[in-house]
Formats: structure tokens, C-alpha cells, sequence
């Protein structure tokens, strides 16, 4: 039996296929494409997206025979420089994972860490990428190399550790399915945790941190508006360290600890001044402040 013809969404004026709406297509249309089976190992019924396509809710999307693409992807395979970005519900909402090569079989795939259920047949939404010329499609890991960035990911975006089940879960999708630290990072960026955050006391914590103090309500209401946008914790602090409040406190704690540690014994509100100054005025930075210290007499006489 001649197995059906594949749909193609190309231009809308082509496409063989009853719709609802809810369908948007590269124009002009790419080399690049993905094709999505309805049976595992690349069989039953295909619908082709080119590069810069999505469809927005598969419900609308159907077969020859009227039959609706949603949750009936099994399996996808790659033509040319693109990436997949597949949703467990319309209008890329739900649970969220990139393919970056050909997957015979999407029942590999958990749909979440905590989750008994895979991504066969759960598809709802789609979006098919450009890599961009010179960009590997599919990123080689080495464990340890992995591991760690799935850490600094957990820590950037959720202000935690992984739990073994997400180190695991995220570590293999860098080994397995060849995910960049960009897609890893994405997928942070779109996850529940990361959006359902007390954004308010994420920014009274790293106030209380950076600065000392807790913030103002223009400040809180600010930087509440920054990390709902995208801003990672890390550079949040990164920001008020650069801020002249954080940079004449990161100069204090500086010079105090260099006393500390060289001199044996708090700064004198002289001597605290005067590094700071220099620190603030002719970018010095801890080394030089140490050296200084080093040279004067007062080091010199220390018992050893």
C-alpha cells in the first residue's frame, strides 16, 4: 500500500491540509525543514515545517483523511540546519524540550523530571529554528563538562542545586540529544519554577546581600520587572555591584579583609579612606592594595 503523501507547510496557498487557522510559515520558505510522523521510526502520516514555521495548536492541523495532528507525533527527522522546539499544549504552553537530530521514537524523551510520561503522542505545538550558519546543530558534552553547566543553570535561574532527578534529567539531554548551554538555558528560563518565583523576595535577598540594606519600593518594583523579563539572579548582583552603592561597598569589604589578612587587624578610618579612594579613583584592585600593605613597616615589623 503507497503510503499517504507527507502535508507540507510551506505557504498557506500550497498546503494540503484542512485548517483552522493557528498556522504561521517561513516566507520566503528555507531549505531547512522538519518532518513529524504520526508512528514511531518516521511512518504513518507526516506533516512538513520549514525553518521559521510553527503551528500554534496541532488541534487545527489535519491529515488527508480530516484527522488531527495533536498528540499524535511519534517521531521527527531533520532536513538542513534546523532545531525543534515541541510543546505539550497549544500555543507553546505546557511542558517544553528542543530535538536537535532525528528522534525515531519520542517515547525516549520523559516529558518532565518527576514525570512518568514521555513525549509520544503528547505533542501540541511546534516550532522549527534556523541554526544559525557556522553553529553546530547538535553540541558534543563531555559528563563533567555537562554536569557542571546543568549546575550553573540550576543556580543562575532557580537560586538552587539540582535535585538528582533534574541533574540527571538535564545532563542526559546535553549528552543524548546534543542540547547547546543557550537551549539548556531556555528551557530554565521557560519552566514554571523559574516563572512562579517571589520575585519581590528574590530581590530583597540579594539586596540584603550585595548592599546590606533592604531595597526601595522603586527598587524592588524595578528589578521584580527585570527578572520577570529574563535577568538571572547572578546578574542582578553583577548589576548592583556596578552601582556606586555596591561599588563603594565592594571596595570597603575589600580593604577590610586585606588588613585582616596582612596587617592582622581592622583598618584604622585613615587607612580605610585612603584605600578606598584609591580603589574607586585609580582602579586599584586587591592585589595592589595587599602590596601596598606589604611594603610599609608596620608589616615589616609583624612577629613571623
Amino acid at each position: 500500500m503507497k503510503p499517504p503523501a507527507p502535508i507540507r507547510f510551506r505557504s498557506l496557498a500550497l498546503c494540503a491540509v484542512s485548517f483552522l487557522g493557528s498556522v504561521t510559515l517561513a516566507q520566503p520558505p528555507s531549505t531547512g525543514r522538519a518532518l513529524f510522523y504520526t508512528e514511531p521510526g518516521y511512518k504513518g502520516e507526516c506533516l512538513i515545517v520549514d525553518a521559521g514555521g510553527v503551528a500554534e495548536n496541532l488541534e487545527f492541523v489535519r491529515d488527508k483523511r480530516g484527522r488531527t495532528f495533536n498528540d499524535r507525533i511519534s517521531s521527527v527527522r531533520f532536513e538542513g540546519p534546523v532545531r525543534v522546539a515541541v510543546f505539550e499544549h497549544s500555543q507553546f504552553r505546557g511542558a517544553f524540550t528542543w530535538l536537535n537530530r532525528d528522534t525515531p521514537d519520542l517515547s525516549a524523551y520523559s516529558l518532565g523530571d518527576k514525570s512518568d510520561t514521555n513525549w509520544n503522542e503528547t505533542v501540541s505545538s511546534v516550532q522549527v529554528e534556523t541554526v544559525r550558519r557556522g553553529s553546530n546543530v547538535f553540541t558534543a558534552w563531555e559528563r563533567r563538562d555537562a554536569e557542571r553547566t546543568v549546575r550553573a543553570a540550576y543556580r543562575d535561574y532557580l537560586g538552587r542545586e539540582p535535585d538528582p532527578a533534574g541533574l540527571r534529567l538535564y545532563t542526559g539531554r546535553l549528552l543524548d540529544a546534543g542540547w547547546s548551554e543557550e537551549q539548556l538555558r531556555d528551557v530554565f528560563r521557560r519552566s514554571p519554577e523559574f516563572k512562579e518565583r517571589d520575585l519581590d523576595a528574590v530581590v530583597r535577598r540579594v539586596y540584603r546581600e550585595e548592599l546590606g540594606r533592604d531595597p526601595d519600593p522603586s527598587g524592588v518594583a524595578a528589578y521584580s520587572r527585570s527578572l520577570n523579563r529574563g535577568m538571572t539572579e547572578p546578574e542582578l548582583r553583577a548589576e548592583l555591584r556596578r552601582s556606586g552603592e555596591g561599588a563603594e561597598r565592594h571596595a570597603r569589604e575589600t580593604v577590610t579583609r586585606a588588613y585582616r589578612e596582612v596587617l592582622r587587624r581592622e583598618p584604622d578610618p585613615a587607612g580605610l579612606e585612603n584605600y578606598v579612594r584609591l580603589m574607586r579613583q585609580k582602579g586599584w584592585d586587591e592585589t595592589k592594595v595587599r602590596a601596598a600593605l606589604r611594603s610599609g613597616d608596620e608589616f615589616r615589623q609583624l612577629p613571623r
